[in-house]
């Protein structure tokens, strides 16, 4: 699902490993786990502060800021107030920043963690943890990426590419304890953060679509003992039909997200495998595809919902769910959003899974008639297409979802049956390649979740894998592949605001207030994913505005 596409080259989720990166990696590798500095931690917002503690703000992963001190009358005086780099030569940076406090905490793509003045960029302590980058099968060919921390109770919480489980004194950045999820040397790998809840940590994994089974665990807060683990991928022979060939899928990508009124821990999983084949898997895949629902004491299944039965053009429910309570009248139901990369958007009651409502947000579609051929086939949107791994935001005032997707299609060509069969575990289990035909656009379009209607829909130069940040002060914004941070009016879609960062965009704004001050973050460096086209590529920056700079 993370790959970078060349014009001479097809690499299905893979990468090329750069020189220089790789220097740095061998050197992170030599350093033992540190913290370092000292300087004030971590605690709740007051005196005019307002935190953005979690990956996506509120439990409820909205991504929205209710903060109006910026609004789209004004958003176009936004000036850079700090900005930083990433590192040395560190690309496709995904990070996802928190702020509690007065400090802002993210991490690398080599999972270094950094915590800094969120009003100033000044450093507060930075860890690195001792990880072998080369652990595994998968890990040997494909270049690292991290997606933030979580924090919990004075803690800061890492995942790891060799998946380590990393607890950190929020305060100074020491090492609390540490936690091995799975076995990188099987081609597990971990590129997310978890969710807090109750004094638990709830991660997901594997996340390299290694042919393994997808699962999601919870492990003790304080201790880093592990609770319980739920596979969302039935072994071979149970369930669902696996013949020889099949090996498995499901993979957990993004943050479950816990609701706090209900306890329920809902998780957005991975295509079945091998991707672009369903020869060895006959009819229905349930909880590939899906959204799924745990009991989060418990890690019981309560319910999923698939959005692709059977699947073969690697369409992945890769978006972490968006908790929303949509109101009819004196009614109010809680519901659950899910973005799916075959195209649609799907909203959900939460209780029970019965889908709610069905949203086409995109405008190539080929698909599901035609299936991946040994001589090559043309879908749309291809596995790059559709939502990417970038969240959606909610807005309960606009009564609007803002989803941003890709235009993009893609010409699949699946490998031979022995060559599927003799599949060596913890490589890529695609089975096939896939490469960008044609020129890759992205969209950003307002949702009704409650009927699936489009409000607007407003069309982007480039592919938009980040997701998206909504405030009270009336925009929505996003960042593209051409290296542009847009601001849109919530009520009409029209870009009211642009600012060039320079680099490709990976991840989502977010938006917090620190002594009645209101800043706007994002991390830029691009991701993964990349389209023919875009945006030179260049290393990864924070950029931190208010307005007037």
């Amino acid at each position: 699902m993370r790959s970078r596409l060349s014009n001479h080259h097809t690499l299905p989720r893979r990468v090329r490993p750069r020189h220089l990166l790789w220097t740095l990696v061998a050197t992170l590798f030599l350093l033992a786990g540190c913290g370092g500095g000292g300087g004030t931690g971590s605690g709740g917002g007051s005196g005019g502060n307002v935190d953005w503690p979690h990956w996506g703000n509120v439990a409820e992963n909205t991504h929205f800021a209710k903060l109006d001190q910026v609004d789209r009358g004004n958003v176009s005086k936004l000036k850079v107030a700090w900005s930083k780099a990433e590192g040395t030569d560190q690309f496709a940076w995904e990070t996802f920043p928190i702020v509690v406090g007065r400090t802002m905490y993210y991490d690398s793509g080599t999972d270094q963690v950094f915590a800094v003045d969120a009003t100033t960029g000044k450093l507060r302590w930075t860890y690195t943890p001792m990880i072998n980058f080369l652990a595994g099968p998968e890990l040997e060919t494909s270049e690292p990426v991290s997606r933030g921390v979580t924090y919990g109770e004075g803690r800061i919480y890492v995942t790891t590419a060799d998946d380590q489980l990393i607890a950190l004194d929020a305060k100074t950045g020491k090492p609390i304890w540490k936690s091995q999820v799975a076995d990188p040397a099987e081609g597990n790998t971990m590129n997310s953060p978890g969710a807090f809840w109750n004094g638990e940590l709830i991660v997901g994994g594997p996340a390299g679509d290694a042919g393994l089974r997808g699962f999601v665990a919870a492990y003790d807060a304080a201790t880093g003992k592990r609770l319980w683990r739920t596979y969302v991928i039935p072994p071979q022979g149970k369930k669902w039909r696996r013949a020889r060939g099949s090996h498995g899928g499901g993979d957990v990508w993004m943050p479950p997200v816990v609701d706090p009124q209900s306890g329920m821990a809902y998780v957005s999983t991975g295509n079945p495998t091998p991707g672009f084949t369903n020869e060895q898997r006959p009819g229905c895949n349930p909880l590939a595809d899906a959204t799924v629902a745990l009991d989060a004491k418990t890690g019981k299944l309560e319910w999923s919902h698939t959005e692709v039965c059977n699947d073969s053009w690697d369409y992945d429910t890769v978006q972490s769910p968006t908790i929303l309570d949509l109101k009819d009248g004196g009614t109010t139901t809680r519901a659950v959003g899910a973005g799916s990369k075959s195209g649609f958007y799907s909203t959900l009651d939460a209780a029970s899974g019965k889908l709610i409502a069905k949203s086409p947000y995109i405008t190539k579609y080929s698909r599901p008639h035609l299936k991946p051929t040994a001589k090559g086939t043309v879908v749309c949107p291809g596995i790059f297409g559709g939502i990417e791994y970038g969240p959606a935001s909610w807005s309960a005032a606009a009564e609007s979802l803002f989803v941003a997707g890709n235009e993009m299609c893609m010409r699949y060509t699946v490998n031979s049956r022995a060559k599927i069969e003799a599949h060596e575990p913890g490589g890529d289990d695609l089975e096939g390649t896939a490469e960008q035909v044609g020129q890759a656009t992205g969209v950003l379009a307002a949702i009704d979740p409650a009927t699936g209607s489009i409000r607007w829909k407003t069309a982007l130069p480039r592919p938009a894998n980040g997701g998206t940040l909504a405030t009270a002060g009336g925009f929505v914004m996003v960042g593209d592949d051409d290296g542009y941070l847009y601001a849109l009016d919530q009520r009409t879609g029209k870009i009211i605001w642009r600012y060039d960062l320079g680099r490709r965009v990976g991840s989502a704004p977010i938006a917090y207030e620190i002594d009645g001050v209101e800043y706007i973050a994002i991390a830029a460096g691009g991701a993964l994913v990349e389209a023919h086209g875009t945006a030179p590529e260049r290393p990864g920056r924070l950029f931190v505005f208010r307005l007037g700079g």
